[in-house]
């Protein structure tokens, strides 16, 4: 199955290559096309995979799973110029709604860019992921020899546990985050990581990490916890 890419930007390109990393066959879309095809030359050779260049629509139509890889604004309105294309498939939104002085958020209160996204491609099965990395850790695939941890948020746990296999067939470290609504937390941290990549100058060489050590993809079901909290 292919996977489209829309936007070649810093973190469409860096998630293109983690995706021919992964051997997978990538689409990759941008509203400038001769970026696109720069991009896609740049990382064919990087990985087991493949990718080229096409329009936007077309990949959609193709790809089983699309990745909308751009600023939140942007990826609304591709998401509601594609939602009959979209129909059925698995949406990742990587988007942070932040606003332009970097202080806060643009969602209505009580929602996210996941959940906005949601609603403007009501058949299709949407993941957030990807929205705590940062371009270049995530290019590289590795911060000081430490895999990058990708959280995902879903309410479809079938599409979350592909996004899942994808995630660490690119030889990154997937961290089950629960559900759609929590990309409003997701958000809020990776608003706090920008805030705190500047105040240390790290030029985005900075990741969010979960500990302790080893974690496996799992579902995680909230009525089991409790039975053994309160049994």
């Amino acid at each position: 199955m292919s996977i489209a890419v829309i936007g070649a930007g810093n973190m469409g390109r860096a998630i293109a290559c983690r995706l021919v990393t992964g051997g997978h066959d990538v689409l990759l879309a941008d509203e400038d096309t001769a970026k696109a095809e720069s991009v896609a030359a740049e990382i064919a050779p990087l990985g087991g995979g493949t990718v080229r260049a096409a329009p936007a629509r077309d990949a959609a139509d193709i790809a089983g799973i699309v990745v909308l890889a751009t600023l939140y604004d942007v990826s609304t309105r591709v998401a509601a110029e594609l939602s009959e294309l979209l129909d059925g498939k698995i949406v990742v939104d990587i988007s942070n709604p932040f606003n332009g002085t970097f202080n806060g958020l643009t969602t209505p209160e009580g929602s996210s860019a996941g959940e906005e996204i949601a609603r403007r491609v009501p058949g299709a099965r949407v993941v957030k992921a990807f929205n705590t990395t940062f371009a270049p850790v995530l290019f590289a695939g590795t911060l000081d020899e430490t895999p990058i941890d990708v959280l995902l948020a879903s309410d479809d746990d079938g599409a979350k546990d592909r996004v899942a296999r994808i995630v660490k067939s690119g030889r990154l470290r997937p961290i089950d985050a629960g559900a759609l609504a929590n990309s409003r937390t997701l958000e809020r941290i990776t608003l706090l990581l920008v805030e705190l990549q500047g105040r240390y100058e790290l030029d985005f060489q900075a990741t969010l990490r979960f500990l302790p050590g080893r974690v496996e993809h799992t579902t995680f079901d909230p009525s089991l916890d409790a039975a053994a909290a309160t049994g």
